[in-house]
């Protein structure tokens, strides 16, 4: 089996922000921008991917139209081994260009879409071909867009938790939207995720107020991602430390399980390397670190986070970005359930195929 055709596919979805409007930079007036990758091969099997967007996606298309699509048209895609092969002949010519960002967010979408095609074609899905789900459903959580506003987090928190959710997780970086979140929440599991802003000095000025909110868990709280050794000190000061969001491949994490940067691990499949970036994290020795992929999407990279969750890491929770999604490729895959779960997918590939009809009318390119 050949690979044919790839092509690029820029889609903007809208959506309804429960809260008032955010300077979160991972939309746009209400629009949700993703980058598709679209692979066929001579066989009529179409496999689906996802690379890392939002204010990167012209940059990522770029970088898969010129470097790396046509270096694709004409290989083997008939086994496990071939996209092991293809990840790594790839990573070994492109490292010129960056181990990490862009090439790789590329690069995770190849790969996804690659191990869609295997699924496809071996009539199973990608959880079955990594030996088989352990778990049907995953506990998901809130995650609110950055409001900086205590009333409205407040609200939105409230929100989501009477929606059934059982952890919220806030984009905010300063004390009063936090505290008035813990507030209106009670004792429902509450994480936070700082983006990286503040520093070692402004966190030793906080701790004690942050403790006192009882996080479930503290993400990516200083500058910069890689300051191992800052990470490692709140740990000790009895933090809970999320991080990996900004990290690619296997040996990022495997740095940041030496340096004892952090309790949860968080890689994201269209960011990291793609799915089989993502085997290779999840056989590290981990020192009792949890892997907990990020996935604030809604296309391809979703699913596939569903997929080698159920399989890999069954005991982690699953990222759901709190909007009210107005078009949805999934038909509603992403949605809790009356419990709080996510329902995993079962069927060849990712699971299950996207809407043509909403790629065909929410496309932003040829």
């Amino acid at each position: 089996m050949k690979i044919t055709k790839i092509d690029t596919i820029t889609i903007g979805l809208p959506f309804e922000n429960p809260g008032p409007e955010s300077s979160f930079v991972i939309a746009d007036k209400n629009i949700l921008n993703s980058l598709l990758i679209r692979i066929e091969t001579d066989k009529g099997i179409v496999g689906w991917g996802e690379s890392f967007g939002y204010l990167s996606i012209e940059t990522t298309k770029a970088a898969l139209d010129s470097m790396i699509i046509p270096q694709l048209i004409g290989k083997n895609i008939e086994s496990r081994n071939d996209i092991e092969l293809i990840n790594k002949e790839l990573q070994l010519k492109l490292h010129l260009f960056g181990r990490y960002g862009i090439t790789m967010f590329a690069l995770s979408g190849i790969d996804i879409a690659l191990w869609d095609i295997l699924g496809k074609a071996e009539n199973k899905s990608i959880a079955e071909l990594l030996g088989g789900l352990k778990i049907e459903s995953l506990t998901a959580y809130a995650s609110l867009f950055l409001y900086d506003d205590s009333e409205a987090t407040s609200k939105v928190s409230l929100k989501a938790k009477n929606e059934g959710y059982e952890i919220i997780k806030l984009h905010e970086n300063t004390m009063a939207p936090i505290q008035a979140s813990r507030t209106a929440i009670g004792d429902t599991a509450l994480m936070v995720d700082v983006n990286c802003v503040w520093s070692e000095e402004h966190m030793e000025e906080i701790k004690n107020t942050l403790k006192e909110a009882k996080l479930y868990w503290l993400e990516e709280p200083i500058w910069p991602p890689e300051n191992y050794s800052g990470l490692s000190k709140l740990r000790e000061q009895g933090f809970t430390i999320a991080s990996g969001e900004n990290a690619c491949t296997s040996y990022q994490f495997e740095q940041m399980i030496s340096n004892k940067a952090a309790d949860i691990l968080q890689p994201s499949v269209t960011k990291v390397g793609g799915i089989s970036e993502m085997i290779k994290i999840s056989t590290l020795k981990k020192n009792n670190c949890r892997v907990v992929p990020h996935s604030p999407y809604f296309g391809p990279g979703f699913v596939a986070s569903l997929q080698v969750i159920g399989a890999l890491t069954p005991e982690s929770e699953i990222e759901r970005l709190y909007i009210d999604l107005k078009a949805d490729l999934y038909g509603g895959v992403s949605n809790i359930d009356q419990n709080g779960k996510i329902l995993i997918p079962n069927g060849p590939g990712l699971g299950i195929e996207p809407n043509l009809d909403i790629i065909e009318k929410y496309r932003r390119n040829s």
